[in-house]
């Protein structure tokens, strides 16, 4: 009786022939929503997104990076401006004890391109998802045409940070079930 050919060399075979590659990058653009399903880690009005996309562009994998490049270069300077700006304004109110009017005058058209230090930070070891203050995040939804922002998110988010910061139950070495939170919520003791 001839010995049956092995499963390994058969799927090491078919393994060697076949490989995914990707040509382009479709892009789908969302408009902006009051988010209602994400917790910022400070005040109210997260950010989301409408349900369906308004749009769809195809890129070439080499346009999808150039344009990511480029993106990411215009974030990174305009981070560097606003920290450029806070600093400006920390020098002028004699090291931010003193509100002068000259720092409450300044804004972001005030620092230069010239001022920036952009070639100094590589742009991919610093570009990732940065918090927003509350009142960057509610001027982005009203620029994108959100007429009323709920003001009963503030709360709930509040409430939300709160209970995360209390988890698990008191219990210490054994487990009481009529006093355990986590036993009179149906999960095992934490």
């Amino acid at each position: 009786v001839p010995a049956a050919p092995s499963i390994l060399r058969r799927s090491r075979a078919r393994r060697g022939g076949k490989r995914v590659r990707f040509a382009q990058v479709t892009v789908y653009y969302f408009a902006r929503r009051q988010g209602f399903t994400c917790v910022p880690s400070a005040g109210g009005s997260s950010l989301g997104m409408a349900p369906r996309h308004h749009r769809a562009r195809r890129y070439s994998l080499s346009q999808f990076a150039h344009l990511r490049q480029v993106s990411h270069r215009q974030h990174l300077r305009q981070h560097l401006r606003r920290e450029k700006l806070r600093a400006r304004r920390r020098e002028l109110t004699q090291n931010g004890t003193v509100p002068s009017a000259e720092a409450a005058g300044l804004t972001l058209a005030d620092v230069s391109d010239d001022d920036l230090d952009v070639g100094q930070v590589e742009v991919g070891d610093y570009f990732y998802l940065q918090p927003l203050p509350t009142k960057r995040r509610r001027a982005l939804l009203r620029a994108s045409g959100v007429r009323r922002i709920d003001a009963e998110e503030r709360q709930e988010l509040r409430a939300l940070r709160l209970s995360r910061e209390q988890c698990g139950c008191l219990c210490r070495l054994t487990c009481e079930p009529r006093t355990c939170a986590c036993s009179q919520a149906g999960i095992q003791c934490q």
